[in-house]
């Protein structure tokens, strides 16, 4: 049985650094990912080996790309999750009503943010 939309983000919460969490924005892709394919995003490749969904965290809301950022594939089974380190974010014009606002840091302020609430 898939985790509940809500067990899914709170897995992601206890996912981030006490940094993230204190300076941080995180977004929640709806698409799911099957597993067996390879997700290609801004120089960064990701083999998805179960059905996932991608979170993306920013680090530096407030900076210009490509600063220090990265992405978490949670399985929607199981909860496992890959990081992976990466530059810069996967938003284009073309998909950016498929992610949504999971968290934002205190000091981030709802201007700095890729998607609106």
């Amino acid at each position: 049985m898939a985790l509940s939309d809500q067990a899914i983000i709170d897995l992601l919460l206890r996912q981030l650094t006490q940094i993230e969490r204190n300076h941080s924005a995180v977004y929640l892709s709806s698409s799911s990912l099957p597993a067996g394919t390879t997700l290609d995003l801004p120089s960064v490749s990701m083999n998805i080996p179960w059905d996932a969904l991608l979170a993306f965290v920013d680090r530096e809301p407030l900076a210009n790309w490509g600063h220090s950022c990265r992405y978490i594939l949670i399985a929607r089974e199981t909860g496992a999750t890959i990081s992976q380190d990466a530059r810069f974010p996967p938003f284009n014009r073309n998909n950016l009503q498929s992610w949504r606002v999971i968290y934002q840091a205190p000091d981030v302020p709802d201007s700095a943010l890729a998607i609106p609430k």
